[in-house]
């Protein structure tokens, strides 16, 4: 009995070490990121970024939807400010043995805009934005593949800041709805330049680790 009361108390003990050892951390890495430091930043995104791509989608989430949030690429960031792109394709099914499209890729990129900058704010550890910028690309006619420039127009982009967002009714409005609220450009005919009045250009993340990380938009 004894023995039995020791060991509990020992496993209690060893857990509450892990337990303060792994909020130490957690703060650590908070102040770290918060201070400027680039490659944590970069590894915190990174992070992120894969445990998404690797993640199983919620069920009843269209293929559409999974492919372009699993697409998500860092343009650029600091520890106030991140903008990130996605890549989407039509919503299609197969039925009777003929493929019916559900949605347009506009349809889709609007859901996975809604969905990345949700997460952008408030699933990247360690991080708190202030502001999220999410670009949203489609293959033109010809374009094969997800980098080559001159083969994807982009068909929106949007702006959320995190006051902005808390407002936002995620559960109950529309996609097109929620971006109507933000700062949203849509390509109607055409494409749009998501680098004009951009919140962060892909140059500003290639600065020194010594430069000014909240530098103005």
């Amino acid at each position: 009995m004894e023995w039995g009361i020791l060991l509990f108390v020992l496993l209690g003990l060893l857990l509450g070490f892990l337990v303060l050892q792994a909020t130490f951390a957690s703060r650590h890495w908070d102040r770290v990121i918060a201070e400027g430091d680039r490659e944590a930043l970069a590894e915190a995104i990174d992070d992120a970024l894969d445990g998404w791509r690797d993640a199983r989608p919620p069920k009843g989430t269209p293929p559409a939807d999974s492919q372009a949030l699993q697409s998500v690429t860092l343009v650029g960031a600091d520890n106030r400010r991140c903008r990130v792109s996605l890549l989407a394709g039509a919503d299609i099914y197969v039925a009777d043995n003929r493929r019916q499209e559900a949605g347009t890729p506009v349809d889709v990129g609007r859901r996975a805009a809604v969905t990345m900058a949700e997460r952008l704010l408030y699933e990247v550890p360690h991080v708190r934005f202030d502001e999220v910028q999410v670009d949203v690309y489609g293959a033109a006619e010809g374009g094969s593949g997800t980098n080559g420039a001159g083969m994807q127009r982009c068909l929106l982009t949007t702006r959320v800041t995190r006051d902005l967002a808390y407002e936002s009714q995620w559960d109950e409005a529309e996609p097109h709805e929620i971006l109507a609220s933000w700062r949203t450009r849509q390509a109607d005919d055409g494409t749009i330049d998501p680098n004009d009045g951009a919140l962060i250009v892909p140059a500003e993340s290639r600065r020194a680790a010594g430069s000014n990380p909240g530098g103005a938009s």
